[in-house]
């Protein structure tokens, strides 16, 4: 699991060897990096996108954390789909569109097979990142597409 500190910073786990952290109640914790002694306080979680804020020594810090999976498929572009807004669904990468399984007018739910493309001789399935109702259909079955191109927009 690899840590990204307030957008920035990488930490993998295995970088912290000597840092203990002690759940003290509720929220707060006790950090123990070596001889140094740190209290923290978690002010927010939210598990779907596996982000915490934490309160440590007067500072506030946002972590957001990922696994070596999320990590890789976020290098290829795959992390795209589910950032790419709530109104419009984006290629993740560059491919051929292979199928389209919507039209305008179709109410979806999160998780729904939207759209089909082949990248690097592979199918990947794009999902609906959110229940909603298509607004309009600019991808076609057979046509090449550049990553970032829209292929579909949500109705607001």
């Amino acid at each position: 699991m690899k840590h990204r500190v307030n957008g920035t910073k990488i930490v993998p786990e295995s970088s912290l060897p000597e840092i203990s952290i002690r759940a003290l109640s509720g929220r707060e914790y006790m950090i123990q990096d070596g001889s140094k002694v740190h209290r923290a306080f978690l002010v927010s979680e939210d598990r779907t996108s596996k982000m915490t804020t934490w309160w440590i020594d007067g500072y506030t810090y946002e972590v957001h954390s990922q696994s070596p999976l999320e990590e890789l498929l976020e290098s290829m572009g795959m992390g795209a789909v589910a950032q790419s807004g709530a109104d419009h669904l984006k290629a993740p990468m560059p491919g051929l569109v292979l199928s389209v399984h919507v039209k305008a007018g179709q109410a979806v739910t999160k998780g729904d097979t939207l759209i089909v493309l082949e990248a690097m001789k592979m199918e990947n399935a794009l999902k609906a990142p959110h229940d909603g109702v298509i607004d309009s259909v600019q991808a076609t079955a057979g046509s090449a597409v550049e990553k970032g191109a829209v292929l579909l927009a949500f109705q607001k």
